[in-house]
Order: structure tokens, then sequence, then C-alpha cells
């Protein structure tokens, strides 16, 4: 679970609606919209994580992160590792108890677990669970993998988002392994990983 303490704030006069800030928003809370002054940002309160992105990208500088009036909680309770979660973590060489967002301690059964209460994007699985909306670098592959082991076919990515997938070492294609996989060991990798993580046959 993730307590929100945080909320971003736009000094309207400092704003130029650029779009920066919307661009970059993991969990989609920020939209442009047309004002008599111009175009300005507007953050959706019920949607913010306070995660500070948005602030650290804004051109203008017309955005900062304020306590919040009341905060709220993030997160799936409870979780029973089911049937349905082992396939999808195995599907995606991952454990169920393996921790995918490091900055809100998030682990893969609660990702899995986001999927299939409903989650279709990375951006879903934000809202739901927290998970990228810390660094927002780290565990994008992850929450990626599972998403596709899960058979969720992902359109394009909002804004600056990105849905393309990291190489590793399940992924490795074929020449590549014959070119490369003797210099640098991919093939020890592989038998090793399949000894090591589920869903190990490649």
């Amino acid at each position: 679970m993730k307590t929100i303490t945080k909320i971003t704030v736009i000094n309207a006069g400092l704003c130029n609606g650029c779009g920066a800030c919307s661009r970059v928003c993991p969990v989609v809370a920020i939209t442009v919209e047309k004002t008599d002054g111009g175009r300005k940002a507007v953050v959706a309160d019920n949607i913010c994580q306070g995660c500070n992105i948005c602030v650290s990208r804004c051109p203008q500088k017309a955005m900062t992160l304020e306590e919040r009036k009341e905060s709220r909680d993030i997160g799936i309770k409870n979780i029973a590792v089911d049937e349905a979660i082992e396939k999808m973590c195995e599907a995606a060489h991952i454990y169920p108890e393996q921790i995918i967002c490091f900055c809100h301690r998030v682990p893969a059964k609660e990702i899995a677990k986001a999927i299939l209460m409903g989650a279709k994007t990375p951006e879903d699985v934000s809202r739901m669970t927290g998970a990228r909306a810390g660094c927002g670098v780290l565990c994008i592959t992850s929450v990626l993998r599972l998403l596709l082991a899960a058979g969720v076919e992902l359109g394009k990515a909002p804004g600056c988002q990105w849905y393309g997938n990291m190489a590793t070492i399940w992924e490795i294609p074929e020449a590549v392994m014959e070119k490369y996989g003797k210099q640098y060991y991919l093939k020890e990798d592989q038998e090793h990983m399949k000894k090591v993580f589920p869903g190990g046959d490649l």
C-alpha cells in the first residue's frame, strides 16, 4: 500500500499550457485545457499521486508539490497468490513476491492482481498500485512483461510514455545468440536463468 500525502499544484500565472507535464505523468492525471487566458494545465486531484515527475519536467517552474488536505491510500490489500497470478508471473519469468517497483515496494503479485482486475495499460497499473509513480524509470519493463504475459495488447503509449520492451536474457534473438553467445556467455546465462526463475523453458 502507498499513502499519498502530496498533490501537484499549478501556478496559473506561470503555466503556459505547453503540456510537458501531461506527457510525462505516469497516471495521466494532468490535462491541458483552454481557458480565457489561453491554455493551462489542470490536475485531477483524485488521480494525482504526487510523484514529482511533472514538477521536475516543467520548463516554466509552474508546478509545486503541496500537502493534501487528506491523505489517501493506493494499492491492493491481502493478495492471495492463486493459480491465475502464478501463471501470469511464470509466463513473465517473475516470482509473485518479487518487488517490481522499489520506490513503493510493489510486488509482482499486486501488479498481476491489478491486471486481473482490469488494468490494460501501465498507466492503469500505476493508478491501482502506485507502481511507476516514484522514479518513473526502473519498473516499466517488468510491468510490460506482466501485461504481455496476460495477453494484453498494448496500443500507442500516451505522451512521452514508453511501451517498448527492453531486451532481457529471455528475448535475445537467435541471430544475436549465435553471433555473441560464446563471447558474452549468453547461453550459459540462459541455462542458469532457466533453473533460477519461474517459466524457465524459453
